[in-house]
């Protein structure tokens, strides 16, 4: 009987946070709209978080767990949009990164801001939303290279 239990609670765990998932990405797109950005590139953003080092095509690749050839065509419709620039590897000359241009740190700005007033963690405190990042963050897959 606990096998039963254990199977339901992690389908309920999954289904609120696709339900979760699915108003954060609402938020998300509003405001990619807004910017003349298309939604379909919203997971490469999250890859050109402000405050890393601008990533390799192939290391944004990695991340999102697709195909460089993908990155490559989504790194073309963010860079039509302003919001982000092919630079030169500081180490390595062959390799080109992603780097968020001033356009794309005023996108990461209303994004938090948004996503801040949207009243998504209104119902946790400051600890709560720690133990939930901390929890999110352990169950998070380790990243791993693409295979295909």
């Amino acid at each position: 009987m606990a096998h039963r239990a254990d199977v339901e609670r992690k389908a309920e765990i999954v289904r609120l946070l696709m339900e979760v998932g699915n108003t954060a990405d609402a938020v998300v797109a509003e405001v990619l709209g807004e910017f003349g950005v298309p939604a379909s590139v919203a997971g490469a953003l999250w890859a050109l978080a402000p405050g890393t080092e601008p990533p390799t095509m192939k290391e944004v690749a990695a991340r999102l767990r697709c195909d460089p050839s993908t990155v490559s065509l989504v790194a073309d419709k963010l860079q039509a949009t302003g919001v982000v620039a092919r630079r030169p590897h500081p180490a390595d000359g062959r390799k080109r990164t992603l780097a968020l241009t001033e356009r794309g740190h005023e996108l990461w700005d209303a994004l938090r801001t948004r996503l801040h007033a949207s009243g998504l963690f209104a119902g946790l405190d400051a600890e709560e939303q720690r133990t939930l990042l901390a929890l999110l963050t352990k169950m998070r897959p380790p990243q791993r290279p693409y295979a295909g």
